[in-house]
């Protein structure tokens, strides 16, 4: 490492190597924000621990700016997508290329990220769209957190003006999956989702597509709600401790966010992609009334179960898959009363629903 990328990472990081290692150093601390130039001209912001901005040096799109948002570790134990963001920040901070659109990275539960668990007291990824606020959640560790990612979500995306704003929530999933990457379109009451963004995705090695038709609180549905941002919550493999991570599994979307970084768009890398379309029919709760599902805990994402098949119960109703083949994702019988036990879909053509192809050739 050269004396000025040295000085660089110092300034922003003291004694820690990188962005991935102070937010682990300090994960119970409170820090002070600082920044610091690049040689290019363009500004980076630690503003709190696991939450760093890049301001280009030149806004290219004046008129209407995007921004992007790149999150991962919102569960602490999915650490791939945490590797690979800590690689595209030390390549901008190394001075390898310059950053061309106003980005925020923000690495969620850094407790969690050292502990190797999913969370510490409750799930981070159901307490956005001002959730955190109840008293039930407010003064947990994943409560003040959700709490300060908002804060600064808010104010990265109201500096400046009016932008686009493309959200990014990286995942890896705790278990095995029948299409291995695959993202998902928060619902947001009368609108499509953008057929770029999904071309994009699909660029990443994108298998499925899942569009959801209810409310939620997760990440991704906070910015798109509060925002209007064209958000996605982006599963992309199995969960695996830090320095375990197969990188030629994520090489697509690594470099296409590369890409986006330096304000270019991907091109694709196939022929043609297949890609399959699913929008969800059931949102299974927890009712807490003697509430059964009936799905084994080991079970991939995107299992098929047939017409006629008891998928959960209580005392008082129950479900069954009705007219069409149904799909399961998620599925969970460990969470709280009132919390998303899994997610029913249905395979669908594209035409079917409001949501416009993407262009995959």
């Amino acid at each position: 490492m050269t004396e000025e990328k040295s000085t660089t990472r110092r300034t922003l990081f003291g004694t820690s190597y990188d962005f991935l290692s102070h937010s682990l150093e300090n994960a119970t601390k409170s820090i002070d924000p600082c920044s610091v130039n690049l040689v290019d001209g363009s500004t980076v912001i630690l503003h709190a621990l696991g939450c760093l901005e890049f301001v280009p040096a030149h806004n290219e799109n004046a008129i209407k700016p995007t921004k992007l948002i790149l999150s991962a570790g919102i569960h602490g134990n999915e650490t791939a997508p945490i590797e690979f963001c800590n690689t595209l920040i030390n390549e901008i901070l190394d001075g390898l290329y310059p950053i061309k659109v106003p980005t925020l990275f923000i690495f969620g539960n850094p407790q969690a990220m050292v502990a190797g668990e999913r969370f510490v007291e409750q799930n981070l990824n159901r307490l956005f769209c001002g959730l955190h606020e109840s008293t039930a959640y407010s003064y947990s560790v994943e409560g003040k957190r959700a709490a300060l990612i908002e804060r600064y979500v808010d104010s990265f995306v109201k500096e400046g003006g009016e932008c686009l704003v493309n959200h990014y929530d990286l995942h890896t999933a705790i278990r095995n999956s029948e299409f291995e990457k695959f993202a998902i379109s928060p619902y947001i009451a009368g609108r499509s989702t953008n057929p770029s963004q999904l071309q994009f995705l699909a660029f990443s090695d994108i298998e499925a597509f899942i569009f959801q038709t209810t409310p939620g609180n997760t990440f991704s549905s906070h910015t798109a709600e509060k925002y209007n941002a064209e958000s996605f919550t982006v599963e992309l493999g199995k969960v695996r401790a830090f320095g375990n991570n197969l990188d030629f599994k994520y090489h697509a979307i690594t470099e296409n966010l590369r890409l986006r970084l330096q304000g270019r768009w991907p091109t694709p890398r196939k022929s043609e992609h297949r890609i399959q379309c699913f929008i969800s029919s059931h949102e299974i709760i927890n009712t807490g009334k003697d509430f059964v599902l009936h799905i084994p805990e080991d079970v991939s994402n995107f299992k098929k179960y047939p017409k006629g098949s008891l998928i959960w119960e209580d005392k008082e109703q129950h479900y069954y898959v009705k007219d069409q083949d149904e799909y399961i994702v998620f599925p969970n019988s460990q969470v709280e009363a009132g919390q998303r036990a899994g997610i029913m879909l249905r395979l669908v053509n594209m035409g079917d629903t409001k949501h416009p192809p993407p262009s995959l050739h």
